[in-house]
């Protein structure tokens, strides 16, 4: 009886022992797991902290689409940057406030990159903005000058007298307009009202400017709800162009017509100006971020989105790719158009 006792004895206490033994690890393997998880939150805490800011254009313009579009698309796909979209009035702020501040990148025309980089013309007095690099080309805007279909503008030389919507002040637009009419002779002969976009479209409607021009993608929002009220014309830039040397003086600009079927007939088609509309960076954006972003915008899908955001972005292609190189690539930039194997000339090498 005795010895029955001592083996229950040692039965119950090794059933004891090793429920306790169980209980153990499972207690260590929960706090494997919780130390885990702690990890891998304070990884994710430590990655949101990356900021970014991508800085587009006025309400109703191709450039606010186009950084939303590659905003949405890398905050898709990178969930650890956090990005804000900020409107502005157009190019030439962008250029200065992407060479200032080293977590933003922006929307310019590549005219806008190549003399801020340079420090020519407007860029002339405040010096080079050398902390700019380029990305990619986003799409080849089309120099639309828009007027009543009853308005006595014709040809460009028509506005001398008159009040022209020209872009926002600080624009490429606006810079365009000033460009080839000073080379006409007439800058200084009419009166441009610095408005673009939606704003611009109003005022033309309303009749408080003769025209509006706009340097953007088509079709255009703004131009879209215009013909839905007005019949209106456009006229021929890229005549004048030709005839004062504009192309010349200015090789980033390109010679084209508006596309046939661009606003459903409401327009008739007319030769214009065109330019290439590209994304910059700060050179302190990382590597990395820059070289992800293309990944991701170039992927079928991204690519997809970005049509659906902006049928321009059609212009998104390997092949159209060069037309942004008008400055050094950013280094993220570099390694990325590198793996496509297109030829980078020397003057977009990267300088860091």
């Amino acid at each position: 009886m005795f010895t029955k006792g001592r083996v229950a004895h040692h039965n119950l206490l090794y059933i004891f022992l090793s429920f306790m033994v169980a209980v153990l690890v499972v207690l260590h393997g929960c706090s494997d797991k919780q130390s885990s998880e702690k990890a891998k939150t304070t990884d994710a805490s430590s990655q949101e902290k990356e900021w970014l800011s991508i800085l587009g254009g006025v309400i109703g313009g191709s450039f606010s689409q186009f950084a939303g579009g590659v905003s949405r698309i890398l905050t898709q796909k990178e969930p650890h940057l956090k990005i804000s979209v900020d409107a502005s009035a157009g190019s030439v702020e962008n250029t200065r406030r992407v060479n200032d501040d080293p977590e933003a990148l922006g929307v310019v025309f590549a005219s806008e990159g190549y003399l801020g980089y340079h420090g020519e013309e407007i860029f002339a007095e405040e010096g080079p903005k050398t902390n700019i690099r380029m990305v990619t080309l986003l799409f080849i805007a089309y120099d639309q000058f828009s007027t009543l279909a009853h308005s006595d503008v014709h040809q460009f030389e028509d506005i001398v007298g008159k009040k022209i919507a020209s872009g926002a002040s600080g624009s490429g637009t606006a810079q365009t307009l000033e460009r080839l009419s000073r080379l006409a002779g007439i800058w200084g002969k009419f009166t441009p009202i610095y408005k673009g976009g939606s704003a611009a479209a109003e005022a033309l409607q309303d009749g408080q400017v003769a025209a509006f021009q706009w340097l953007v993608s088509v079709p255009n929002s703004a131009v879209i709800q215009l013909t839905a009220i007005k019949s209106i014309r456009m006229i021929d830039l890229d005549a004048a162009a030709k005839k004062y040397g504009f192309y010349e003086k200015y090789p980033f600009y390109l010679s084209g017509s508006l596309p046939e079927d661009a606003y459903e007939g409401k327009v008739e088609p007319v030769r214009t100006i065109l330019m290439p509309t590209v994304l910059i960076a700060n050179k302190a954006v990382s590597e990395e971020t820059i070289y992800k972003l293309l990944k991701h915008v170039y992927a079928p899908e991204g690519h997809q989105a970005m049509l659906q955001m902006n049928q321009a972005a059609a212009d998104m292609t390997i092949e159209n790719g060069p037309k942004a190189f008008v400055i050094p690539l950013h280094q993220g930039a570099y390694k990325f158009w590198s793996e496509q194997a297109v030829e980078i000339p020397a003057h977009a090498m990267p300088v860091d």
